[in-house]
């Protein structure tokens, strides 16, 4: 018997992190570069030229977006987008997006849901063989999404 009543949509801090995490990771694709993760402590990403190239963007709630016009599937294709294409100028292909996720608890599950199907869906149009390899979650009073991407050289020089 659940211990909590069943909602359609519950607020993030109604969930374990647990709960959360299986919400978001079967709603990505797996990296075609990726040996282990996401799930476990870290990711490991092959690198065959042994070269790898790597960003940060952080989106911070006000001063990057206002929940009033953006949806989740919008700031997960465009967080997504901005560090794929930060990869990409420096001439290596995108292979893994790490995702650090700071949720206020009366967030909707379903906003991760969509955040986490933007990113599925940047991936696959802008860095097919790209996807989210893992991340971390935690609680905050202001929504913000960082990411990491992470591309490989593929023997060229940056």
């Amino acid at each position: 018997m659940p211990s909590r009543p069943v909602d359609a949509d519950p607020r993030l801090g109604d969930l374990s992190e647990g709960e959360i995490l299986r919400a978001i990771l079967t709603r990505t694709a797996p990296g075609a570069h990726t040996l282990l993760g996401p799930g476990d402590d870290a990711a490991v990403i092959a690198a065959p030229s042994g070269s790898v190239v790597a960003t940060t963007d952080t989106l911070v709630h006000g001063p990057d977006f206002r929940l009033a016009w953006s949806s989740g599937y919008d700031l997960g294709w465009k967080s997504a987008a901005v560090n794929l294409a930060d990869v990409a100028a420096m001439g290596a292909r995108p292979t893994a997006l790490l995702v650090a996720l700071a949720v206020p608890r009366d967030l909707r599950l379903s906003f991760v849901e969509t955040l986490a199907d933007g990113f599925r869906e940047a991936c696959a149009a802008l860095a097919p063989g790209c996807a989210v390899v893992g991340g971390d979650l935690t609680v905050s009073d202001v929504l913000t999404i960082a990411v990491t991407a992470l591309g490989d050289l593929e023997g060229r020089p940056p």
